[in-house]
């Protein structure tokens, strides 16, 4: 009985830790995008990316590891994204890039769309909170 109450306990425990992350995670995507400040990157370096496995999708040969690196308040920051450039490799020698202003290590592309992703991340994590306390 005793067991069996501890382990309920520690699936809870654990699934709310689970959904705090993607919370997080969600969030911080989020404000990225919404609070960012823009800076433009200078190009390092850029490699393509392959994977090794059976599926098909993940074989694109125009999937390209970018590497940045940016200033602020005359300190440098780096970033990397992973992007696919249609039709091979026409590499840009700056992107544009968002940053935390107080916290500008935490960086990424700028995209101008909204990120379904963070979307995503922050509703799944919510329905799993919920799910875990209504149980």
């Amino acid at each position: 009985m005793r067991s069996l109450r501890f382990k309920r306990w520690f699936f809870k425990i654990l699934m709310m830790l689970v959904a705090l992350m993607l919370l997080v995670m969600g969030i911080g995507n989020a404000a990225l995008q919404l609070v960012g400040k823009p800076a433009v990157a200078q190009v390092t370096n850029y490699e393509q990316v392959l994977y090794l496995n059976n599926d098909e999708s993940s074989r694109n040969p125009s999937r390209y590891k970018v590497n940045y690196q940016f200033s602020v308040d005359g300190q440098r920051y780096t970033g990397s994204v992973t992007r696919v450039f249609n039709g091979g490799s026409h590499m840009k020698e700056t992107i544009p890039v968002q940053y935390l202003g107080f916290r500008p290590n935490i960086n990424g592309e700028d995209r101008s769309d909204v990120d379904l992703t963070s979307l995503l991340l922050v509703g799944s994590g919510l329905v799993l909170f919920v799910l875990v306390i209504k149980n």
